[in-house]
């Protein structure tokens, strides 16, 4: 069997058997390594390859977008939601203007979210007394909890953002 179809399977399988809270990790590694490869793109002055990386980051970012819930979230679902707008935003002006630069900003940003949402999902799966070492793709932990909110609301603190 080829290498290449046992690791798509088994990264199938983590995904169906991933928590909410690993999913959106999942979506924002994604995210993340299609802006990266989109940078490599740009420079090497790949036009459709650029556009690929760049059409799938922002699927990425309308997909966790269209995830919000609005009346159990308050108010950090609006600044996520804010935050994803402003991201999006500046992926399209890094393709309009074929400028990198808004790409480095959001792999930052998404970067210290996807650091919060981990954070959050290890301490509500040391509060479940699951195992933790194994890292975010071993944990399975409920859906977000309160603390797991405020524990990524602080992480906006850092963000500077002017959406």
């Amino acid at each position: 069997m080829p290498t290449h179809h046992s690791a798509s399977r088994y990264q199938e399988v983590g995904v169906r058997t991933a928590s909410p809270m690993e999913l959106v990790v999942l979506l924002y590694d994604a995210a993340i390594a299609s802006l990266q490869k989109a940078h490599e793109e740009m420079a090497a002055r790949n036009i459709p390859g650029r556009t690929r990386c760049l059409n799938k980051a922002t699927a990425i970012l309308t997909e966790l977008q269209a995830t919000l819930n609005f009346e159990a979230g308050g108010n950090i679902t609006l600044s996520l939601d804010r935050l994803y707008r402003y991201m999006k935003q500046q992926i399209f002006q890094a393709n309009l203007h074929q400028d990198s630069t808004p790409l480095k900003e959001v792999v930052n940003l998404l970067s210290t979210l996807r650091e919060a949402w981990v954070s959050s999902a290890e301490s509500a799966a040391r509060k479940a007394g699951q195992p933790t070492d194994a890292g975010p793709a071993a944990l399975n932990p409920a859906p977000l909890p309160l603390s797991a909110a405020e524990s990524i609301s602080s992480h906006f603190s850092n963000l500077n953002v002017t959406a």
